[in-house]
Parts: C-alpha cells; structure tokens; sequence
C-alpha cells in the first residue's frame, strides 16, 4: 500500500499550497522631526483636508525618513484617512488602489497579491506591519491584509525588488501597513453578508518624560455574499453526480488585531497579534463542501514582540539595536470529499461520512538587527545592517479519517506525525545578512544609491543582491528616476521540508527565484497637480512551480509595462486620483503569458466636498481580462468587469468628533470572480455578484 500512501500525502500538497494563501534644480526635501516621538510638521494639518494634494513621506525604500517621491525606486503610499473616506473597507482592498497591484482568491479564500503580474501566492512579496516582517516562514502568508482601513495609518508599497535592503520574500515587491497611534477613536460598521466590525484606537503621552503608549485593537466578523459557484472537480473526473456543486460557498471570515507600542526616547516597545478565521469556500480540493456557514475551516494566528534601542556612539554615528520574537499558528480543517464519492479517485473505496483532513502548524523565529547610520563623510549617508535569524517548526502533524497503510475509512481521524508528516519536524533554518548602502550627490541634483546584501541560509545556500539607483531633480516640477535591482526568493520551509512520500529532504528541493529589474520614473509637480510614469521591464529565472504533485524549478519569465498615474485638486471642492498600468507578462518556458495575469488595470477615484461638514466619494476600479493557462481547454480568457463604488461622508454629525459614513459597493452588479485553475471550476470562483452596502458611525476625540 506503499503507493496509497504516497497519494493521500500528495494530496496535501496543493491543499498547503493553497492555505499558504487561506508595496531651477532643486534637492530632495529633507523631512524635519520635532523630536523621536514627535510627528512630522505639517503633515496632520495637511492629511486632515483630504482634498489637499500633499507629499508624502516613508521610510520604507532607504530606511530613512525621506519624501515618497525622491526615494530610489518606485513607491507608492496610501493615506488611511482618505481611504477610509472612500469607503475601503480592508487593507487587500486598498492595494488594488495601487498601480499595478491586482488582487484575486484562491480556493480556499486566500488572497493572492499580484504585484506587476506576478503573483504572490507563496511569499515572494514582504509583509510589513510597523516595519516588522510578518511573513510566515512556512508558506509565506500573512495576516495583514484582513486589517481593516480604519485602523491604518499608512499602507506604504514599494513595486519590484526590494531585497537589497529587506532581504527574503522582497522579491515582487514589499508592503508596509502603518497602523494608528497617538490618536484616540472608535468606530462600529455593519453591511450586507451579516457583516459586523469594531475598533478603537487609545493613546496616552507624557511629553515631560518623553514616553507614549497606544493600543490599537480591531474585530470583524462576515458570512460573505455567499456567491453561488459552478460546477467542481467532481464533473471533470465523471462525479458530477455527487458532487454538492452548483451551490453557494461558505464565505464566512473573521479577523482579530491587536497592536501594543511603547515609546520612550530611546527604547521602544511594539507588541502584534492578529487572528484569523474562514470558511470552506471552494475547497481544498476543488471540490465543493456541504454546505455551512460560519469561518469554521481556517485558522491562522501571528504573534510578534520586538524591542528596539537607539543610540548614538559618535556625532555622527547613528545606531539602532532590534530584538524579534515571533510565532505563527495554522490549523486547518475540512471536509474535502463529500460522501459517496470514490477514494482515491478510480478505487472502489466509498467514505460514508466523507474524506475529513486537518493540518497544523506551528512555527518560531528569533531575530537580532543591528542597523547603523553614518555621515561622516561629507555628502553621502551611509548605511549598514546586519541581522541573524533562527527559525524552526515547533510542532506539526495532520490527521483524516483513513487509514494510510490500507487506504480504507475509519470511524475517527487518525493524527499522523514523524515520517507520516506532510513536513520534517525537525526542520531548522538559520540565516545571516549583512547589507550596506550609501546615498550621495554625484553632483548638483544627481543623487545616486549604492547597495548590496548578502544573505546567508543555512539550508539553501547564499544569495548577493545589488541595486543602483539615481533620482535626478531637473527642477521643482520635474524629477527623473532609474534603477537597477535584484532579489531573491528563498523557497519556504514547506517547499524545502515537505515530504511527499516520507522521504526527509527528498521531494521538493528547490533552487531561489531571482529577479533582475530595471526602472525608469518621470515625476512632474505644479501647485496641486501630479502626474507620474513608470516604465519597467523584469527578467525572472527558477520559477517555483507545482508539477505532479511536487514543487520544481522550471524556466524563465519576462515582465514589463508601464504605469500612470495622476493626482489633481481640480477646485477647491474636487479632487481627482487617477491610474493606469499595462504589463505584457511571458512565460518563456510555455511562450505565453503567465497563468492569471492581466494586461489592464485602472484606477479613477473622485471626491466632492459640497460643505465643511460632507464629503461624497466615488471609486471605479478596472480589470481586465485574464490569460489562461497554456494547458486549460479554456480558449477564452477570464473576462475583465468594472467595479464602482459610492460612500457619503458628514463630518461633526450632530456634534464634534462624530462621523458617519454609508456606501454602496459593486454598484454595478458586476460579477467579480478570481481564476481558477483549469480542470476545477469551469466557471472559475465567484467572489461577488450582487451590490452590497455598508454604513459606520466613528467617533474621534482628543
């Protein structure tokens, strides 16, 4: 029964997958502070006039506060407030907002995050929450994206490479979601799908002894439009007869965060957590469970704790000591085969109750950075940082109602671990880093970046990734942008460590994904307008790919395109947020595009303000069609639809402090639907069909 066994742990494969899933000349401004804890000046004033077209600053391309558009590279940052005021509702709906950046669902409901046509779905983009990384080691996910808007400060995204200053999963991309503090605020939302949402933000500070602490903590529960899906898997292996499908999905998801900081003036304290619970959705297999409501399928939980020291060696030495603790849970339950249905597929064995499989997880990660800051030299700032990091899988096992050495059903799940597990046990991963980068004036407005990284894995070798990057000022209003980069993708440790038939490291040894990428930005800026293009042009090699029932690595990609974008305060009552992107993407291997990427994506957001106290939004959101596999009978690609969304806001509702915001989304009644591989859903996976509403009422005070 050797080779049953080796079928039932195969099946796990695409469904871990796919849980893995459950950004005259003149001289760069610099950005004044009036102290460690303070903010910078001016920019609640001008954030708190959302029709204002402001400049905003990050942190996130070089590590130092500078403003967004003369960062080397290509960057985008999100204001929450205006967010919130155009009725987004999470922050994976936010980042379609971005150039660019397409958002779709797997089967099992995870998010995958297209950045340039590339697909995250196992880790290859960098998820930040306050700076610190969230990826989860295993398979890369993150919680984050469920955050809801109103907690958000910032989202901050940087498109292409970034793993010449961040390091692993930097390589499509990386996303910084920057949650409130030193506000306090409260807010409850309600709408369609028996959605329920609550949050508050509470601070204190004592500026005489220089500390502040604030608490920022959120829930939100949804049973989802429940939208009805097609035909499954069963039809393409001759079961439609049992199959549960047509019906309506589980939909359902709930999400919990919390984050803690304290801040002193030289040491600083950030505790996270987030939770996370969904439905069944598609099914883990593609095929569709009986139906149930509830988020009772999914679960994923991250911690994290780091403590962080500042200081100052010399005049002109800066230096910051971090320490990280981290943790992520995943456990994961379902039905996958309904009853009746033969298993394995062409055997005679009938499950009565059905074929029933958990997973669980658990993984930590220890880390120390040390990043120093010298200028010293006249001119230029020079950067260096290095890191170690320990992570290990603490406990592992999974479990379903079969036996596997004869393949036949039991009356109770049988937990299986050691050689049986669907992952080594004993899996460890050590990694060493060291970065430099140094920002100097080449002469006059020219300011070039130099920096290279080397990172060190105990398991799957070293990697060297260089970038060169130059903002040239031609004048106040113009400002020119190239840059040279690469990253890297570390396979995670499910693609390292994974046992597909109980042989320990045999099965899905993989080489890193790299990535080569150009870029060329024009910036222009007049009084309250402006506009910006960027045109890119990738090189991708070891793609990372699942082929019967094992990852591989497999040829080559080519991405390029162009983005725009443009940003006016057309009265003072309009304002106008606008973008367009188009990437040709080729898998070089196949010579077509690449399975689920689209061509066109547009953004066009408006907001009018017809007194103080109202402001009505709209947003319409663009996406075009979608490429098919080169294998799926599919000739046609996935049709594009058009998004449109409308929100009311009136501010100081009956008194101050007070808002209340309603809207209405896919105002449309466009069906919105993510692709499914070929031979699962023929009619790929429904996410939305129907207008939903919303309403919220906030209160903020001082």
């Amino acid at each position: 029964m050797h080779g049953d066994t080796r079928f039932f742990r195969s099946l796990l494969i695409p469904i871990l997958a796919t849980l893995g899933l459950p950004m005259a000349a003149a001289a760069p401004p610099k950005v004044q502070t009036d102290s460690h804890l303070g903010v910078v000046e001016g920019d609640r004033t001008a954030k708190a006039d959302l029709m204002s077209v402001i400049d905003d600053v990050s942190t996130l391309a070089t590590k130092t506060r500078m403003n967004a558009d003369y960062v080397p590279g290509i960057l985008s940052v999100l204001d929450g407030d205006e967010l919130v005021a155009l009725g987004v509702s999470r922050v994976w709906d936010a980042l379609e907002m971005v150039p660019g950046v397409q958002i779709d669902r797997n089967n099992n409901g995870g998010l995958l995050v297209a950045i340039r046509g590339f697909r995250h779905g196992n880790g290859n983009v960098k998820l930040l929450l306050n700076s610190a990384p969230m990826n989860n080691a295993f398979a890369g996910y993150s919680n984050i994206l469920f955050i809801p808007v109103e907690q958000v400060d910032s989202i901050e995204v940087i498109r292409g490479p970034g793993s010449a200053l961040h390091g692993e999963h930097a390589f499509a991309g990386v996303i910084n979601v920057v949650t409130r503090k030193d506000e306090n605020r409260l807010y409850l939302r309600a709408g369609s799908g028996n959605s329920l949402g609550a949050g508050m933000v509470a601070s204190m500070a004592d500026p005489h002894r220089n500390w502040r602490i604030s608490l920022n903590a959120a829930g939100w529960d949804t049973q989802g439009s429940e939208p009805m899906a097609g035909t499954d898997r069963l039809y393409e292996i001759g079961a439609g007869a049992l199959s549960q499908a047509p019906g309506r999905i589980n939909s359902a998801e709930d999400e919990r965060m919390l984050v803690l900081s304290l801040d002193g003036e030289r040491l600083s304290l950030l505790a996270q957590y987030s939770l996370s619970r969904g439905g069944t959705f598609f099914g883990a297999l593609n095929v569709l469970p009986e139906h149930n409501e509830g988020a009772n399928a999914a679960y994923a939980e991250q911690s994290l704790v780091q403590v962080s020291r500042t200081f100052d060696p010399m005049e002109t030495l800066g230096a910051e000591l971090k320490l990280t603790w981290s943790q992520s849970v995943t456990d994961w339950a379902e039905q996958v085969i309904p009853p009746g249905v033969p298993y394995p597929w062409g055997s005679e064995i009938i499950y009565p109750d059905g074929v029933h499989m958990e997973d669980y997880i658990r993984v930590s990660r220890q880390e120390a950075e040390l990043s120093l800051d010298w200028d010293g030299w006249s001119g230029h700032d020079w950067q260096l940082y290095l890191s170690a990091a320990k992570v290990r899988i603490e406990d592992a096992w999974w479990s379903f109602n079969g036996d596997l050495d004869t393949g036949h059903p039991l009356a109770t799940s049988r937990r299986y671990s050691g050689e049986r597990n669907f992952i080594d046990e004993d899996a460890r991963r050590s990694i060493r880093s060291i970065a430099v980068q140094d920002r100097f004036h080449l002469f006059g407005p020219l300011e070039l970046t130099l920096g290279l990284r080397h990172d060190s894995y105990s398991d799957v070798g070293d990697n060297l990734s260089p970038r060169l990057a130059a903002v040239w000022a031609l004048s106040g209003e113009h400002l020119l942008k190239a840059q040279y980069a690469e990253a890297f993708f570390p396979p995670t440790l499910y693609q390292v460590y994974g046992l597909a038939s109980g042989a320990v490291h045999g099965d899905f040894v993989v080489e890193p994904e790299t990535v080569a990428t150009s870029e060329f930005g024009y910036i222009f800026r007049r009084g309250t307008r402006v506009g910006r293009v960027t045109l890119y042009h990738s090189q991708v090699k070891n793609l990372i790919v699942i082929e019967n029932s094992s990852y591989i690595n497999r040829g080559r990609a080519r991405l390029q395109g162009i983005e725009t974008e443009w940003e006016q305060r057309l009265s003072p009552s309009w304002k106008l947020v606008a973008n367009l992107s188009y990437t040709e993407t080729l898998d070089k291997e196949i010579g077509g595009p690449l399975a689920g990427a689209v061509d066109w994506l547009g953004n066009l957001s408006l907001l009018y303000r017809p007194g103080p106290n109202w402001l009505v939004t709209g947003h319409w959101r663009y996406v075009g069609d979608r490429h098919r596999s080169a294998d799926d009978p599919r000739t046609e690609p996935l049709r594009g639809y058009q998004d449109l969304s409308l929100t009311l806001n009136w501010f100081d509702a009956g008194f101050p402090g007070l808002t209340l915001r309603a809207g209405v989304d896919n105002l449309l009644a466009q069906r919105i639907e993510s692709p499914a591989a070929a031979h699962t859903y023929a009619d790929d996976y429904p996410l939305r069909d129907e207008r939903t509403w919303w309403v919220q009422l906030s209160y903020q005070w001082p």
